[in-house]
């Protein structure tokens, strides 16, 4: 597998994938939270033309916990006297990506650095049959912090504009402060109590998805 010619390097395509993401937490952020995060992960990258990086986005969202109860409900304009409460614990990822490729064929190893930010949030809602919309809406807890990593992924195309993807990706930061999702309670009167922690947010990404080549 011979380097990128230059007029290889011309014609990179621009990528969109998408898949599954595991995330592995460490050091601080594994001894609070003590589980594995189940999510999703999307990124778009656009070729330097004569280099061989990429430049783009990545997003992620992955389930740090949930609780779900059946609570009362007392509304004078829903007929319904229960309602369905859900309290969801959820972290975002917002990073930019520069990306080195050198091959661009059907297996294209690659490295990248990535900096953004995490979010952390919790937020309740209370839903009732017959409704399309929550009756109640509450965001809990909301927080953010700056991380950054790598990552390192290999690309393999059995066509010319569709791959399978997968790739390992290393992120750190400073502290932040969150949910705790072991400690989220519910009232039969659907009060919702918990407890926050604050540590680091280092966690381990693995991703498996597919995308397609423009």
């Amino acid at each position: 597998m011979a380097p990128a010619t230059y007029a290889q390097l011309q014609h990179r395509p621009v990528t969109l994938g998408g898949g599954l993401e595991i995330a592995i937490p460490f050091g601080e952020f594994d001894q609070a939270l003590d589980k594995q995060m189940v999510g999703v992960s999307a990124n778009l990258t656009v070729p330097m033309r004569l280099l061989p990086f990429d430049i783009g986005f990545d997003f992620s969202w992955a389930r740090m916990g949930s609780v779900r109860d059946v609570v009362t409900v007392n509304d004078e304009y829903v007929d319904a006297t229960t309602g369905d409460l859900r309290t969801r614990s959820e972290v975002y990822g917002y990073h930019g990506q520069l990306r080195f490729k050198p091959f661009n064929g059907k297996v294209s190893p690659y490295i990248e650095g990535m900096a953004g930010l995490r979010q952390f949030t919790t937020r309740t809602d209370i839903t009732v049959d017959g409704l399309d919309q929550p009756i109640m809406t509450q965001r809990n807890a909301n927080s953010f912090v700056g991380s950054y990593g790598w990552a390192v992924g290999i690309q393999v195309a059995p066509t010319k504009v569709f791959y399978i993807e997968g790739r390992v990706e290393r992120l750190e930061g400073g502290r932040v402060s969150y949910v705790d999702p072991r400690s989220i309670a519910v009232s039969p009167d659907g009060d919702v109590s918990y407890a926050t922690v604050s540590s680091g947010a280092n966690v381990v990404n693995v991703h498996l998805g597919i995308g397609f080549r423009f």
